[in-house]
């Protein structure tokens, strides 16, 4: 991916609604990639960091780099996402059922 901000921007704003989708089993992605997704509002939301908020600068450096990373790990989900939003997907898995024949006597 080739850095832009507005795909950035695009990324950050699918971000939050995938996980939601996720969580209420409206969206299936691989482990790893929920993994980093989880791993990210964790250390978004979580007190503990790298480097404390209360640093002037570095503080909200450290939390926006590690968002960037790993807006930048799943930019490819998060656009198949948005594509499949905009589709109106809503249903991820579908069995076709065939109505049963009946016997003819």
């Amino acid at each position: 991916m080739k850095f832009s901000p507005l795909e950035i921007l695009k990324d950050f704003t699918t971000f939050f609604p995938m996980v939601w989708a996720i969580l209420r089993g409206r969206w299936k992605m691989p482990w790893k990639t929920f993994f980093l997704a989880v791993l990210c509002l964790i250390y978004f939301i979580s007190p503990i960091d790298a480097l404390p908020d209360i640093l002037p600068l570095l503080g909200i450096a450290d939390d926006g780099a590690f968002i960037l990373l790993v807006l930048t790990m799943l930019h490819k989900d998060l656009a198949a996402f948005r594509q499949a939003r905009r589709a109106g997907n809503t249903v991820l898995e579908a069995e076709v059922i065939f109505p049963k024949e009946t016997d003819k006597k």
